[in-house]
């Protein structure tokens, strides 16, 4: 599955670390090219003590939404 972006495709994704292995952005990825939603999910490696200046940066940059993730 090939899937474009553009600079209207909203960006979601998850934080955490590790993050590698999370399957999220595939379930995320198919479930909006299923249904024709122009998001992309992404996964975020964030250390330990980093969440705040994550969450910072991703509303910085307008990341639509995030899920987080920890050990």
């Amino acid at each position: 599955m090939t899937q474009r972006v553009s600079g209207a495709t909203r960006v979601a994704g998850i934080l955490g670390d590790p993050v590698a292995h999370s399957r999220s952005p595939a379930i995320w990825n198919a479930a909006f090219a299923a249904t024709g939603v122009d998001w992309i999910f992404v996964a975020f490696p964030v250390p330990a003590g980093g969440a705040a200046a994550a969450l910072e940066a991703a509303r910085a940059l307008g990341v639509a939404a995030v899920t987080v993730t920890m050990p």
